[in-house]
């Protein structure tokens, strides 16, 4: 008799920043990226898509599938407003991956990182098991913001600021 011992299937939270500046290339950055995500889970890949400003819109809840192209079209027919609240975001990134065993629990968060309201985010990300920040600026203090919530997420800062970037550090974020 064989035993087939098998990893726990693994879940990852999108967080699509829809703030005041995520707008026109950046907006299509972002559904390019939750489709990639979307399509790419299966069995082993559960994904949830949070999109928000100062209040989270939960497109995609892992525990309620829908069809992808759904979730596309709910991002693409955002349009970028508000203020950033990052930790509000961390933290419905916590909840929708609650349901996940420790160990198993990733967050993508694709954004400048620039809070401009709420709390500090650090804590909110130090509570994730990882958290992977695609940055969609490369300006000095965003990428500063973004570095230090990926550090302390235990993830990686890497750059998502043109569709050839985004390919690879998402490539990069999820396996």
């Amino acid at each position: 008799m064989a035993r087939q011992f098998a990893a726990a299937p693994r879940s990852v939270c999108l967080l699509v920043d829809r703030s005041g500046s995520m707008s026109g290339h950046a907006v299509g950055i972002a559904a390019i990226a939750a489709a990639a995500v979307v399509h790419a889970a299966g069995d082993r890949l559960r994904c949830s898509v949070v999109a928000f400003a100062s209040e989270p819109l939960v497109l995609l809840d892992a525990r309620a599938p829908r069809p992808g192209a759904a979730v596309v079209d709910d991002l693409l027919s955002l349009r970028g407003h508000g203020t950033t609240d990052l930790a509000r975001v961390l933290r419905v990134a916590g909840e929708q991956l609650g349901h996940v065993p420790p160990g198993g629990r990733t967050a993508v968060l694709l954004s400048d990182c620039l809070r401009t309201a709420g709390d500090d985010p650090l804590p909110a990300a130090g509570a994730l098991d990882r958290l992977h920040v695609l940055g969609t600026s490369r300006e000095p203090d965003a990428v500063a913001a973004g570095t230090a919530l990926a550090r302390r997420g235990n993830g990686r800062w890497l750059p998502a600021t043109s569709v050839a970037e985004l390919a690879g550090s998402l490539q990069t974020a999820l396996s």
